[in-house]
């Protein structure tokens, strides 16, 4: 399979990712950018955000509310939003297009274009290449990290919220679909933090408490000295093993680092948590990454 890959692969297995520049060309990351922009001209904005704040109570059903709204995203197109862009009243602060944090979790299956990148046949001649015999697509994002507001997402695994038996079965496809600099949030990398398993789970709460989901375990402090950045241009692509820890700072710059991300996981042998957040429904059952 591919021998031109092999010291790629390697490389992969030693530091738990793999940069592979101009992997997607310029015009299909410009498809996906287009076609988010229709997907926000056509939104609806939830419910859930349009609350008035005022009593405690009306506050947890608030909660509940956004709690509901994201747990039951796994098979939809669904809107969240950074922090500090709604008043009171539910009102944008700013332009809708640039306050939204993120667009998910079933791009790759409702979307036309989007289904069309996550099993274009480059991806699929690559999951062939690292060996997947059954995989399937379990989730998929699109992530804005806006200028001046995109916030940073603290240091984490995949597997953290992506849990499986035996671990090691969940890989992230990251695609750049513009220029990732260290001045507008590109991804930071701890090299070979892959291997030894994983300090802390979120899972489904118990029905009816106000959150949705709980921690168990705890992160624990790395060293920023270990970080390695990993800027990447327009259309790269990064691999993603689900143990390595990596994180992204605050987009300080006035520009935004779009990106479209999707997760797959070797469904041969392998069991799916059914603690994880997000769960497969009847109407969308993962779908196989091999068309």
């Amino acid at each position: 399979s591919g021998g031109e890959q092999s010291p790629h692969l390697f490389q992969f297995r030693e530091d738990g990712f793999l940069v592979l520049e101009h992997f997607f060309t310029a015009e299909e990351c410009d498809s996906m950018r287009n076609q988010i922009q229709r997907i926000i001209a056509e939104m609806e904005v939830p419910p859930h955000c349009r609350t008035e704040f005022s009593t405690k109570e009306e506050e947890q059903l608030q909660a509940q509310g956004s709690s509901d709204y994201f747990l039951t995203s796994g098979d939809k197109i669904r809107f969240f939003f950074e922090k500090g862009v709604l008043d009171e009243r539910g009102n944008f602060l700013i332009a809708k297009e640039k306050s939204i944090s993120k667009i998910g979790h079933a791009l790759h299956a409702r979307d036309p274009v989007f289904k069309q990148i996550t099993h274009s046949s480059k991806v699929q001649e690559l999951g062939r290449k690292l060996g997947l015999e059954k995989p399937v697509v379990v989730q998929s994002m699109y992530i804005f990290k806006q200028p001046g507001i995109g916030g940073e997402v603290t240091p984490h695994q995949d597997a953290t919220f992506l849990h499986t038996e035996p671990l090691g079965r969940v890989l992230g496809f990251w695609i750049a679909l513009e220029d990732a600099t260290r001045e507008n949030g590109c991804l930071w990398f701890i090299p070979g933090s892959h291997t030894s398993g994983i300090t802390r789970r979120m899972v489904r709460a118990a029905p009816g408490t106000s959150t949705c989901v709980e921690f168990v375990g705890s992160e624990p402090a790395y060293d920023d000295s270990q970080f390695i950045p990993l800027p990447i241009s327009k259309g790269g692509l990064i691999l993603i093993h689900g143990e390595v820890v990596h994180k992204s700072d605050l987009n300080s710059s006035d520009s935004s680092r779009h990106v479209f991300t999707f997760h797959v996981m070797e469904a041969k042998d392998t069991t799916w948590s059914k603690e994880n957040w997000l769960q497969p429904t009847p109407e969308l059952p993962f779908p196989s990454l091999y068309t």
